[in-house]
């Protein structure tokens, strides 16, 4: 396979992933990712204006251990939500007082909230909100699947076939579909070290110059 004829499938590949990825998100019922019930009331948090959470072990919030999480990705996703009411979100994380998460084995009481109306479409407030995320975080999911293609290109350049297998095996992992299309912060995490790795090939492979270093810091510090 030529080079020119993988980059084409690898496109190819990239937008069945983000077809996939709005199928999960749309599909998959709010705050039944993992921790999703967690991550997106640390999001309304900073998106309503507040200063980063100071935890304390005796004050209970939405967000609870969520909110000792790096800020980075909330903040972008407070970001893009801001403009939106989501004042309804207390009402929308009615939790199952019988959840039993974790549990494999488990027949019974698999979903952390129970759900009601205000999930349905057209969506609104806070399960609009939620949704938005979840197409912005596979959007991040794409740019892993991106990367990880060309650090394979970069370290097997005569095997093209190889670099597009690695990514076919990345883009249908079925849980990494699956988180990529979740209030998560584990995808934008994912995305800032595949572009370090990148980054540092490219240096081993082509040398090291002052602005790549540079860089290659501001990555480090943000992921």
């Amino acid at each position: 396979m030529t080079a020119a004829r993988a980059d084409r499938y690898a496109r190819l590949f990239l937008v069945l992933f983000l077809i996939l990825g709005a199928i999960y998100g749309a599909v998959n019922p709010v705050m039944e990712s993992p921790d999703e019930v967690y991550h997106y009331p640390l999001v309304k948090h900073l998106a309503d204006g507040h200063d980063l959470p100071v935890q304390r072990q005796d004050v209970e919030t939405l967000y609870a251990q969520e909110g000792s999480q790096p800020p980075l990705y909330y903040a972008l996703m407070a970001g893009l939500t801001c403009w939106l009411d989501t004042d309804d979100l207390p009402a929308l994380r009615y939790l199952n007082p019988h959840a039993r998460p974790g549990i494999p084995l488990a027949i019974d009481n698999k979903n952390m909230v129970v759900h009601t109306s205000r999930e349905q479409w057209p969506w609104q407030g806070a399960t609009l909100a939620i949704h938005l995320i979840r197409l912005a975080s596979v959007v991040l999911g794409a740019g892993t699947l991106w990367c990880g293609y060309r650090l394979a290109r970069r370290l097997f350049p005569q095997h093209p076939l190889v670099a597009l297998a690695a990514l076919a095996f990345i883009a249908f992992n079925p849980m990494f579909a699956f988180i990529s299309a979740s209030v998560n912060n584990d995808n934008l995490v994912i995305l800032l070290t595949s572009i370090t790795l990148l980054q540092l090939i490219r240096l081993l492979q082509e040398g090291v110059h002052w602005p790549d270093l540079v860089l290659l810091g501001t990555l480090c510090g943000l992921a």
